[in-house]
């Protein structure tokens, strides 16, 4: 399709249109082309296959944008205009745009763009480094709490360079304060539904039998949930990992035979679902319980899993989607405020595809986007 000219783009102007791209580069150009400058977008929902699919593609990214009005315009704070919009990375194909006569309703899945509204702009005594933190996305809460740290009047009027440097220091070390739980014989995934906890367990699997040289079983847990094993027990097949859905089979779990358990999604409208897994927990003698989290979703599903997994005495955390991020600034306040230990990282869907157990590392990379550290060093060098 062509660039809409601007007397297209007039013509259209209060129309809402659908685009599926596989990545947010992809639809900042496209809706630029096509749509224009002014167009703000509205929701991101984050779509992908099913099945086994999932496991070998990457999901899509479905967004809704519209073209304003000249009045609406007007009353629109900028940072809602596409061109300072921040959509969340990730990969797949298609980038059709398509006009959607559907109303924009909040999907608790959806990845939001980053943007400040009016009551959430930051007052103009604070420093430019703050500011510019802010519109690049920076989480809010996080902002706040670095604001409360002993040591922030003596470096909030720095340079922009020296307030990041400052500031991953302070991260690092709260992160490595924070208690380190130990890995048990017995692990158990648990979680919300579409979280990726079977592509985490894969994951988990296949680090045990190629890195750590051990031999992992796998028990399939129902807990009166019916909990499909056609994609795992064809994974488990495959990297030689026995898969078994009745506990007494389950031989001993020992240090270089782990136990894995497998729980099926649950529902994070259903406390007694959480309730009754850790009764199962319990009766299994389960002391790691891994609380997966995807972490494109947006912070309110997160928090309300957070105190889901405090219910069924979570101990660690394994993070999800974690490329579809464009910085983790909000999971730090998530990670430090909380008594879990976090435990891996995924990236993709792909069960072979990126695991890594130093989440340190993984958060300090994933805090600051890249341009604003070229921003900072840039203004270093000159100074």
């Amino acid at each position: 399709m062509d660039t809409l000219s601007n007397k297209e783009t007039d013509s259209n102007a209060g129309k809402r249109f659908r685009l599926t791209v596989k990545s947010a580069e992809e639809a900042v150009r496209v809706i630029r082309e096509k749509l224009g400058d002014n167009a703000r977008v509205l929701s991101v929902r984050q779509i992908g296959g099913e099945g086994l699919k999932r496991f070998i593609s990457s999901p899509k990214l479905e967004v809704i944008a519209e073209i304003p009005s000249e009045n609406d315009e007007s009353e629109l704070p900028e940072t809602e205009l596409i061109e300072n919009s921040k959509l969340p990375t990730t990969s797949s194909p298609e980038n059709s745009v398509i006009p959607s006569n559907q109303e924009t309703q909040e999907n608790t899945n959806s990845v939001e763009p980053n943007q400040l509204s009016e009551n959430e702009s930051f007052d103009s005594h604070q420093t430019d480094s703050i500011k510019i933190l802010t519109k690049a996305g920076f989480d809010e809460q996080l902002i706040r709490d670095i604001e409360a740290w002993s040591n922030w009047r003596e470096f909030k009027d720095m340079s922009l360079a020296d307030t990041l440097k400052e500031i991953t220091v302070g991260l690092t070390d709260r992160y490595k304060s924070l208690e380190n739980k130990s890995v048990g014989d017995k692990i158990a995934l648990i979680g919300a539904p579409g979280v990726g906890k079977t592509t985490t367990l894969c994951k988990f699997l296949a680090h045990d039998v190629f890195m750590n040289k051990k031999s992992p079983n796998v028990l399939k847990v129902e807990n009166g949930v019916p909990n499909p094993d056609d994609a795992l027990r064809i994974f488990c097949e495959v990297v030689g990992v026995t898969l078994f859905r009745e506990a007494e089979k389950v031989p001993d779990a020992s240090f270089d035979n782990p136990l894995y358990l497998d729980f099926p999604g649950l529902s994070l409208g259903q406390l007694d679902d959480w309730i009754e897994t850790s009764k199962t927990l319990d009766a299994l003698e389960v002391q790691t319980r891994v609380l997966v989290l995807n972490s494109a979703y947006d912070k309110q599903v997160l928090n309300k899993s957070l105190n889901l997994g405090s219910r069924v005495g979570a101990t660690h955390l394994a993070f999800t989607h974690f490329d579809e991020l464009t910085n983790s600034t909000k999971l730090w306040p998530m990670i430090l405020r909380n008594n879990f230990t976090p435990l891996c990282v995924c990236n993709g869907q792909n069960v072979t595809g990126d695991f890594s157990t130093n989440v340190l590392n993984q958060m300090i990379a994933r805090t600051f986007p890249e341009e604003l550290y070229a921003r900072g060093f840039s203004s270093y060098r000159k100074v």
